[in-house]
């Protein structure tokens, strides 16, 4: 029986759907959620293949471009079970950042309110919500398996440190003083630091080596998220989803000798990648693996990048 991974042109985004054998559909992020003529939609692509539930949603952290898209779904479609990076937390009160926050804090602001949104209509809906804590060691890491192929979760687990959530918990408890711009300031770190706290997601089927995953959707970790990684983990994919759209804080040549990859699908825009190509052509010195842009894909485009019991494509 055979499951496919399709990778979504969602722009400067990631959204990423697993086709279980048995029918069901696991989609890993949902972009940012635009609707435009040179970008899908993951909430169109299940509208036109005739699916109205998701049995699996994953967000592997806290951006625009990974959680936007499921929160389109969340409001229309039936969601099974979803797997989210942070229990609900506490926000200061909207006032207070933007009386004393600046721009990208009251941006960090509203991204966070919308998770915690997402939450409450995945909730109302009755929606199984699992946190991803729940698979924060190696003898827990399995998302699902089915039929021969297993999702599991890599990272974070429960020694990993998680810098984005910390300055969320901070900036709740920061006192709401009226000219305390303390907590306007933590926010607007946590845009950065949320990267830190991606998940890794690998997807293996029954008959490879053991040590190699046939997809290893990286999230937008960073590099020295993957350098822990690789100390405890066997990090080989057949297919690596680069992390953070191709940037060299989580596609560089460290990186891909830890994951030796043979192919490697880079979520961005081929507009967006070009300041990108001059070190995309330097690493092409360290890897055979060819380059697969999303943002390659026209409207109704697709493209097969490996056969097997797991077919990769990319594209609508």
């Amino acid at each position: 029986m055979q499951a496919k991974v399709q990778f979504l042109n969602v722009g400067w985004g990631d959204a990423h759907l697993i086709r279980h054998p048995s029918g069901a559909v696991t989609l890993i992020d949902g972009g940012d959620g635009n609707r435009s003529p040179d970008q899908d939609h993951p909430e169109a692509w299940m509208t036109r293949n005739g699916i109205d539930k998701l049995d699996w949603m994953i967000l592997t952290h806290i951006h625009e471009d990974h959680q936007n898209g499921l929160l389109d779904i969340a409001k229309r479609k039936t969601i099974g079970r979803a797997v989210l990076p942070y229990e609900p937390f506490e926000l200061p009160e909207e006032k207070l950042i933007e009386q004393t926050g600046s721009p990208m804090a009251l941006r960090v602001y509203r991204m966070l309110a919308s998770y915690l949104e997402l939450i409450a209509i995945l909730q109302e809906q009755g929606t199984e919500i699992i946190w991803r804590s729940s698979f924060g060691s190696e003898d827990r890491s399995v998302v699902w398996s089915e039929d021969g192929m297993t999702l599991r979760h890599l990272y974070p687990w429960h020694e990993d440190p998680l810098p984005g959530y910390e300055t969320i918990v901070q900036a709740a408890q920061a006192e709401p003083a009226a000219a305390d711009r303390r907590p306007g300031e933590l926010l607007e770190s946590f845009f950065d630091l949320s990267n830190h706290d991606s998940s890794v997601y690998s997807l293996s089927a029954d008959g490879q080596a053991s040590d190699e995953a046939a997809v290893l959707f990286g999230g937008d970790q960073l590099e020295p998220g993957w350098r822990r990684l690789s100390q405890r983990s066997s990090l080989a994919a057949q297919v690596w989803k680069v992390s953070h759209h191709g940037l060299s804080d989580g596609f560089n040549a460290d990186i891909l000798a830890w994951i030796r990859p043979q192919h490697c699908v880079i979520p961005i825009h081929a507009e967006q990648s070009k300041n990108l190509l001059p070190e995309w052509n330097r690493l092409r010195s360290v890897t055979e693996a060819p380059f697969h842009l999303t943002g390659d894909m026209r409207p109704g485009e697709n493209r097969v990048i490996v056969r097997g019991t797991i077919q990769i494509e990319i594209g609508y």
